[in-house]
């Protein structure tokens, strides 16, 4: 997943203004990526039943005319591995509301159109759903793209529901981030490494791109008041053959926790060559950087991070049982993807989020998009049956989301160090 930092932290209060900086937007935390045409696929499915499904499925028993939702997303190509599970989740959202009836009587008609982290695509995708497809609302699981195209929906009036890579979640009102927004994801990674005794941080940043070093001053000032030092930062490439001379500069400084910002796999190169060196930090982690693969590698045993929504792996409370039963019935194979991980789960938070909006409002085929703004609107310290941070969404104001759970790793198993309960940047 890529992580879109904001400058502006004050010394002392994190919570304060962190203007945004789209960072890292091809630094992708994909372990993998493949590339192909922009593609669109439509399927109809909906309802917050079971816990609220819609996406691609055959055999909906709801009836009538359908409701139309788009999806947005960088499905394939260089950052397909932040997105392409979360897509496969919605789908599941889908199906399982549909198969419960859709959403209000009538199934919900899905047309999911590829980015390939391309603005232009992703420009000619968002008029597409608006003017083409009528959708009621966007769902957004794009890597970064949302500046190109919000000014779309914000006129159309078409709410856009997702994941919060991007600083146009947290100062769109018209974008309802369904997780942690990008400011407090920094500060609850940093909470994660005190759980771990972390009090001084290595971070090694993606040499591809400029901004992947806009890491270094946030994890100074947000770490500030959780007593959280940076001891060291340097360059990282994903082509680099060895990354000795880093691993050695953040164990003589001293760092016994270190940070990778760059895609999953380099971050992966880059604790077993430290590991060959004799050092072992805490690896600390962000939103989706933890994924399959991180299992099977000792170096990263103990690793720990916050993510956005309720774990991928959760199947404790009702809300992710309903999550894990859509998985195991229309994608069992995703859990052994090489990027599953915690985006995953935004899929289908933004499902449970739509489909909320819509049963509240009442929506048919027929109602104009503003009546899910409506719905939207109604939303205060709804966590989703504990799927999501707590959520509150105010009309004409931008929507902060400050809490994130916590997820790490113990003899390559995932763990939830702190259950599921949620760590909040203050006053943010």
């Amino acid at each position: 997943m890529t992580r879109s930092l904001r400058n502006g932290a004050r010394a002392g209060s994190p919570a304060i203004v962190l203007a945004a900086l789209a960072a890292l937007a091809l630094a992708g935390c994909s372990s993998s990526s493949s590339s192909s045409s922009s593609a669109a696929s439509t399927a109809s499915s909906a309802s917050p039943a079971a816990g609220g499904t819609g996406g691609s499925s055959a055999g909906s028993t709801s009836a009538g005319t359908p409701i139309a939702v788009g999806v947005l997303g960088s499905f394939t190509g260089v950052a397909s591995g932040s997105t392409a599970d979360a897509k496969v989740l919605f789908q599941d959202w889908a199906s399982a509301t549909n198969a419960s009836g859709g959403i209000n009587g009538h199934p919900v008609q899905v047309t999911y159109l590829d980015d390939l982290n391309t603005p232009s695509t992703a420009l000619t995708n968002a008029q597409q759903l608006v003017s083409q497809d009528h959708v009621k609302a966007i769902i957004d699981l794009s890597d970064d793209q949302e500046s190109v195209w919000a000014k779309v929906a914000d006129t159309a009036k078409v709410p856009v529901i997702g994941q919060a890579e991007s600083p146009t979640f947290g100062t769109d009102p018209n974008f309802y981030s369904v997780g942690t927004t990008v400011g407090p994801l920094i500060w609850g990674e940093l909470k994660a490494a005190t759980l771990d005794k972390v009090t001084k941080v290595g971070a090694l940043y993606c040499a591809e791109i400029a901004s992947c070093s806009e890491t270094v001053p946030l994890i100074t000032e947000i770490g500030k008041p959780l007593n959280v030092s940076l001891a060291y930062s340097a360059k990282v490439s994903s082509s680099a053959a060895s990354y000795t001379a880093q691993c050695l500069g953040a164990k003589d400084a001293g760092a016994n926790g270190a940070t990778v910002v760059a895609a999953s796999n380099t971050a992966l190169n880059v604790a077993e060559s430290c590991a060959t060196q004799g050092y072992k930090p805490v690896w600390v982690t962000t939103a989706g950087e933890m994924t399959t693969p991180w299992l099977q590698q000792s170096a990263v045993n103990g690793a720990i991070g916050d993510v956005q929504d309720a774990p991928w792996f959760d199947d404790s409370i009702p809300a992710t049982k309903a999550m894990q039963a859509a998985i195991a019935k229309y994608s069992p194979s995703v859990t052994t993807s090489a990027a599953f991980g915690a985006t995953a789960s935004i899929g289908w938070a933004a499902g449970l989020v739509f489909g909320y909006a819509a049963e509240k409002e009442h929506l048919t085929p027929s109602s104009p998009s503003t009546a899910v703004i409506t719905g939207l609107d109604t939303i205060s310290s709804n966590t989703f049956g504990g799927f999501t941070p707590p959520l509150t969404y105010t009309a004409g104001k931008p929507a902060q989301v400050p809490c994130s759970f916590i997820a790490g790793i113990s003899n390559g198993k995932w763990t939830e160090p702190i259950g599921l309960k949620t760590e909040c940047m203050p006053a943010a």
